[in-house]
């Protein structure tokens, strides 16, 4: 018997789930995009961010820090884990499904992202999973 495949998460529904796990979250859903800004401190002793989160369905999932700026470390050239044109990179290929909540994965993944960064800051190492970066 053939399975059938899991249906992409409704946009709006997409939207719903991220407000009810952050409430000052502000986004809207227009012409088949989400685009949403949510406000993630990793720890209490980080800075808080806004991410801005932009998802179409069959396309993955582009976040990006909108400020404060991200400072590198002294000796960087670059952010680490960072696709070309500024959006985090979050997971591997096929590691995201259109299944999956945004709220459940993309948003914990960016606060760990900005955990990492935060590390990464002061120790010249990428904490996190991947490809490993030093400076």
């Amino acid at each position: 018997m053939a399975s059938i495949p899991p249906r992409a998460i409704n946009l709006g529904l997409q939207l719903a789930s991220i407000k009810a796990l952050l409430p000052e979250a502000q986004g809207t859903v227009h012409g088949g995009e989400l685009v949403c800004t949510v406000p993630l401190q990793p720890t209490p002793a980080s800075r808080r961010h806004l991410v801005r989160i932009t998802y179409r369905h069959r396309h993955r999932p582009r976040v990006t820090i909108t400020g404060p700026p991200l400072p590198l470390h002294p000796r960087a050239t670059a952010l680490p884990h960072i696709y070309p044109g500024g959006d985090l990179c979050l997971h591997l290929p096929g590691e995201w499904k259109e299944h999956m909540f945004l709220s459940r994965t993309i948003v914990p993944w960016a606060s760990e992202w900005l955990l990492h960064y935060e590390l990464w800051r002061v120790t010249g190492r990428w904490a996190g999973s991947g490809h490993d970066y030093a400076v």
